[in-house]
């Protein structure tokens, strides 16, 4: 079997479609054993690089790239640089101390709180507000959470029945402390107190 090697400029003739306009220049061939690299108007991607997401470079449709800061590998996008956006950005939960979002609404802060009661009993407080839903007869200690994180806010009112002597005892879970203390006492009906935790082990009042 015989094969042509061609050389120079090639022109391709011009098809026609009988009782018609000219239909087009077509060049036909195999590319198997070459990567086309001269020919144009053909998308080729440059910095290769695994799991990159491609974008388009210069408004060319035919250039693009992968970028190396913005990858996907099936089951997590990951973007080095910052992310903007003209409207929202939704998730069931974001990761990380949070410090630079703002209008966000927390059980710790922000326009709404988490509010949770306890009886006439000891308990276990939570992140968000907590009061007392009945009348206190006897002294009661409620206990901060377990495995706070740093900015997590707790607020505690006292309800009614709390005196002297029927006093509720704020106490911190654990190695925990409360303005360097293991706990501290409302002696006053309907008394209130605000806790944050701010470093390892440690709440303060404000």
């Amino acid at each position: 079997m015989a094969y042509n090697i061609l050389s120079g400029t090639v022109i391709a003739a011009q098809t026609y479609i009988p009782s018609d306009l000219v239909y087009g220049n077509i060049v036909s061939g195999n590319l198997s054993t070459s990567d086309a690299a001269s020919v144009i108007n053909v998308p080729r991607v440059s910095n290769a690089t695994n799991n990159a997401i491609l974008t388009n470079v210069g408004g060319d449709a035919n250039t693009l790239t992968c970028e190396s800061n913005l990858t996907f590998d099936g089951d997590s996008l990951s973007l080095t640089g910052e992310l903007t956006a003209s409207l929202g950005i939704s998730g069931s939960y974001f990761m990380g101390d949070g410090s630079r979002l703002t209008g966000v609404s927390t059980s710790g802060g922000g326009t709404s709180l988490e509010v949770y009661g306890i009886g006439n009993a000891d308990g276990n407080l939570q992140v968000g507000f907590n009061y007392g839903t009945t009348t206190l007869d006897a002294p009661r200690t409620w206990i901060t959470p377990a495995g706070p994180s740093n900015g997590e806010i707790v607020r505690i009112k006292a309800p009614d029945g709390v005196t002297r002597s029927n006093s509720l005892t704020i106490a911190a879970y654990a190695d925990n402390d409360i303005d360097g203390h293991d706990s501290i006492i409302i002696e006053s009906p309907y008394a209130s107190v605000a806790l944050c935790y701010v470093t390892s082990g440690s709440y303060r009042i404000f």
